[in-house]
């Protein structure tokens, strides 16, 4: 693929685009509440892993695993105004996604 002036300018003007519509989000007042849901996940997901320490065997690292998803998820819509396109560890991974559901799949056999 080869850039010329105009594709370059149109490519820069996009990320800006991006960046900009993400930081209007995150500081108007439906941004402050995403962000605000996103501790509380965060908060459900460090009791979820907790509740799994009073659990034995599989259970005990079906539930433990599910609450550190469920953490990274709310940890990452919490910090929403920090993201960054290079930052995706913030996130979970469909991998991860994936094994939790086999997991729990696996739990209720």
């Amino acid at each position: 693929m080869s850039l010329n002036r105009d594709k370059l300018r149109r490519l820069i003007l996009e990320e800006i685009e991006k960046i900009s519509e993400l930081s209007e989000f995150s500081e108007s007042r439906s941004g402050k509440s995403f962000i605000k849901e996103g501790q509380r996940i965060k908060t459900a997901g460090k009791k979820m892993h907790e509740l799994g320490s009073h659990q034995t065997g599989v259970a005990r690292k079906t539930i433990q695993e599910v609450g550190k998803f469920i953490h990274k998820l709310g940890e990452a819509l919490s910090s929403i105004n920090e993201l960054n396109e290079g930052e995706e560890d913030k996130l979970p991974t469909v991998a991860e996604y994936k094994k939790m559901v086999k997991d729990i799949k696996k739990l209720g056999s």
